[in-house]
């Protein structure tokens, strides 16, 4: 009996080691003074590429990326910027695109996380003589919209004085603990499009949304300088 409740023991203290392995998020491995942000759960409908900012905001630079997902149908990739050598406040800013598309299922979600480091700006670009470089990397700006139950809404955001406006970009998002119903996401219809200088979206939920499911839409402009 001893050694049966020994055993037991055992395998239940793997599992829960198991347990906190594969729900520790890896943003800040291997990085000192480094403080983890995560993001809302974001929705990845279709072949369609869904895009989602994050930022650190005045905590620093991005020094690593991570994220959760409902399903290994759900690829994610990050953008970063040209220089040398890859490194925070060089390939990676203040905040981070995320990419995400769906592969073999028709929807998932994806929670992102960033891990922020101290720095003293957003890093600076390597050029070379002799030859013509790209220009800079397009800068992205981004807000959120909170979405309620039977609720219309329209939205709009512009690129910073001096930059052009150049594309836009909206992702359906939920602020839960866990992934979220996919059948919420169906309930909140998106459409947006550039006129003039700003990105406009119109934003619609049905009265059949879930209150808990906090959803939110993020709006989002691509800006050259």
């Amino acid at each position: 009996m001893k050694r049966l409740l020994a055993a037991v023991v055992a395998a239940l203290a793997v599992a829960a080691a198991t347990a906190v392995a594969a729900g520790a998020h890896s943003e800040c491995r291997g990085i000192q003074q480094c403080i983890p942000v995560g993001g809302p759960w974001v929705y990845v409908h279709g072949a369609a590429e869904t895009q989602f900012l994050l930022s650190c905001g005045t905590k620093g630079v991005v020094g690593g990326v991570d994220a959760d997902a409902t399903s290994t149908g759900v690829r994610l990739s990050f953008d970063g910027r040209l220089g040398a050598p890859v490194s925070p406040g060089v390939s990676t800013t203040r905040s981070v695109l995320f990419r995400g598309r769906m592969i073999g299922q028709p929807s998932g979600a994806f929670e992102p996380w960033v891990g922020c480091i101290p720095a003293a700006g957003g890093g600076g670009r390597s050029t070379v003589s002799a030859r013509v470089a790209p220009g800079p990397s397009l800068e992205r700006v981004a807000r959120i919209v909170v979405v309620s139950p039977g609720e219309v809404k329209v939205a709009s955001i512009a690129c910073r004085a001096g930059e052009k406006l150049v594309g836009g970009w909206h992702a359906i998002a939920f602020r839960t603990k866990h992934a979220p119903s996919f059948a919420d996401a169906a309930r909140v219809h998106v459409r947006h499009a550039v006129a003039g200088r700003r990105v406009v979206a119109t934003v619609t939920a049905t009265d059949a949304l879930s209150i808990d499911a906090h959803a939110v839409v993020q709006l989002g402009a691509e800006c050259a300088s």
